[in-house]
């Protein structure tokens, strides 16, 4: 029997009506993932109001330790554990200080992905959302 794909593998597109930040929404926003239970590579494409973009990518295993993130000016380091089948828990740090914590859930069932986020300074934080993405064919 062959394995099912991982809910979270996929193309994924921003949808601004179906999100809250409390930040300008982006433009345009695609995230490319690849996943399996034991890890997640993570690519994305952030295109900002004032046309500035942004690359980020990631290898993570799900280990809760700290791997590398590439092209983020929130965060250079990131843990994921998963939760769960279809939630996954992350916390960024930059400068070893954390400064990124986030919740990615995928819902199956209408084909969407939630990325609920808070951005920090220190102790105190100054952005939070819940940034929704729909499954891009």
């Amino acid at each position: 029997m062959p394995e099912q794909p991982d809910p979270f593998s996929g193309a994924w597109r921003f949808n601004t009506q179906l999100s809250k930040l409390s930040t300008p929404s982006p433009r345009s926003w695609i995230q490319e993932i690849l996943a399996n239970f034991d890890e997640i590579h993570v690519r994305e494409n952030i295109v900002r109001a004032d046309g500035s973009e942004t690359v980020v990518s990631v290898r993570v295993k799900f280990d809760g330790k700290d791997h590398p993130v590439e092209g983020s000016p929130a965060a250079d380091m990131i843990a994921y554990t998963r939760v769960d089948q279809n939630t996954i828990s992350g916390t960024g740090k930059k400068n070893g200080i954390v400064s990124l914590t986030e919740t990615v859930t995928v819902a199956s069932e209408n084909g969407t992905l939630t990325l609920s986020y808070s951005l920090h300074a220190g102790p105190k934080v100054v952005a939070n959302g819940i940034a929704v993405f729909e499954k891009h064919s």
